[in-house]
């Protein structure tokens, strides 16, 4: 594995820096408690170019699936975060009902500290009020959704908001991040942690490889929040191997057209949509960058290529995407490559969805000789370390300690952003873990044993 550096010591040890750990890390530091976080990325500060996004990216932003489905996994402080289009979509019902997990407090707190809610009028663009209006005049019920957005922040036809908003309006996990710095939490950029280290099946750190060498970092309580891909492969290096067996990544594609009006790449994405919970597709106007309108189709074979010289209108292109609810099969493997199959039924859906979705731009006057469909791409990985699963209701695996906070928890597919349930089960826990009494055993004493250092050996 490498030589041991140096050891450090902390009361938790949170793996990933997303909505998940950092919301953790928060409000345990501010409870006073000794916090390190390990974050594989950098803490990349340029903002708004689409090729400064691209270095945000695990390979670029060129991971694939062994089957090639295209799957965009950020790795920077504050994960996904970052580059997420800001949509707030609350925990479904079944996370009470077959679960026994109310968020509704975790969920009321979060939409008021954020100020979370629908974009005033002023910030719907004219390329997401047109496709609404069209959408409606077909019959589909689409309406506004609620934003991760200040709006007193936020600038009409920036386009920007999955490029890192560099007016500071769209809210990221960096936020939580900071704000546990500021109560004495550590950040350690550029850490990758490798396994959890363990003394009589408990938790008591973690060993991980940073810019300076390897190390252990003893901590009485660990949270993997390293995302859907990154748990599972630490939790397999520390025996428990089912992590990873069967997930979701739900599939989507765009719909698109030129029209002679200011195109969806200049408006908050996902303004407005609706979603078929029964089928598992939802729809919304969302804008793709040059740069992402020409990969999405070099990689949408013979068809895209063909389509290519539509790139010069991306600006007054009217986009649709069409994400669909995925299964949980599928394997996350221990170099972190996946195998994610498309079946029949997701492919029925994505095609229902894009027939819809060439109703709705027909209807707002995109030429029929013009519309476009992209490749298929995959987002918010997750379910791979699920609730019912591997985890109990607090998220705790069979290492006791040891804790799961981001996708990964997730139980069952869902086909929805699922950032408020994870900062809100991100609330849940710290509650959870700041309750606790009495742990069985000392980290200082636990280092001492032979099968600690064994571990980083």
């Amino acid at each position: 594995m490498g030589d041991f550096v140096q050891t450090l010591q902390a009361d938790v040890a949170i793996v990933g820096s997303g909505p998940g750990g950092a919301g953790v890390a928060r409000h345990l530091a501010k409870k006073g408690k000794k916090v390190i976080i390990c974050e594989a990325g950098r803490y990349h500060k340029r903002f708004g170019n689409s090729l400064y996004v691209l270095a945000m990216m695990d390979g670029m932003g060129l991971t694939f699936s062994k089957e090639g489905t295209w799957v965009l996994r950020p790795k920077t402080v504050g994960g996904a975060s970052v580059v997420f289009c800001g949509t707030a979509i609350k925990p479904p019902p079944w996370f009470k009902d077959k679960y026994g997990i109310d968020l509704t407090e975790e969920v009321e707190e979060v939409y008021k500290e954020v100020g979370i809610q629908k974009l005033p009028g002023s910030l719907v663009g004219p390329a997401a009020g047109t496709i609404m209006n069209a959408a409606r005049d077909i019959g589909l019920d689409w309406n506004l959704l609620d934003k991760w957005i200040r709006p007193e922040k936020c600038k009409p036809n920036c386009g920007q908001c999955s490029l890192g908003c560099p007016t500071g309006a769209k809210w990221t996990a960096r936020e939580h991040v900071e704000e546990a710095m500021q109560n004495g939490a550590q950040l350690m950029p550029r850490t990758r942690v490798d396994r959890v280290l363990t003394k009589n099946g408990r938790a008591v750190g973690v060993s991980a490889k940073g810019p300076g060498g390897w190390m252990n970092i003893l901590a009485e309580t660990v949270v993997l929040s390293a995302g859907g891909q990154g748990t599972p492969p630490i939790l397999q290096r520390s025996g428990l191997f089912d992590a990873g067996k069967g997930f979701f990544c739900d599939p989507l594609w765009f719909v698109m057209g030129p029209t002679n009006m200011q195109g969806s790449c200049y408006d908050v994405p996902m303004t407005a949509g609706t979603v078929f919970d029964k089928d598992g597709i939802v729809m919304t106007d969302l804008g793709i960058t040059p740069i992402l309108y020409t990969g999405f189709l070099v990689f949408a074979g013979k068809q895209g290529w063909l389509s290519l010289p539509k790139v010069l209108r991306n600006k007054k292109t009217l986009s649709i995407m069409i994400k669909v609810r995925d299964d949980l099969d599928g394997r996350i493997n221990l170099d972190e490559s996946f195998s994610k199959p498309i079946d029949y039924d997701t492919w029925w859906r994505l095609n229902k969805g894009a027939l819809l979705g060439e109703e709705i731009l027909l209807k707002a006057g995109v030429r029929k000789d013009d519309l476009v469909k992209t490749c298929v791409v995959a987002a918010h990985p997750g379910g791979t370390v699920r609730i019912g699963g591997l985890l109990d209701k607090n998220c705790e695996t069979p290492i006791r300690g040891c804790y799961c906070m981001d996708t990964t928890i997730i139980p069952q597919a869902w086909g929805l952003p699922p950032t408020v349930t994870v900062v809100a089960m991100a609330k849940r826990l710290a509650k959870h873990l700041t309750a606790e009494k009495g742990k069985s055993a000392s980290v200082a004493d636990a280092v001492r044993q032979p099968e600690i250092r064994a571990a980083v050996a």
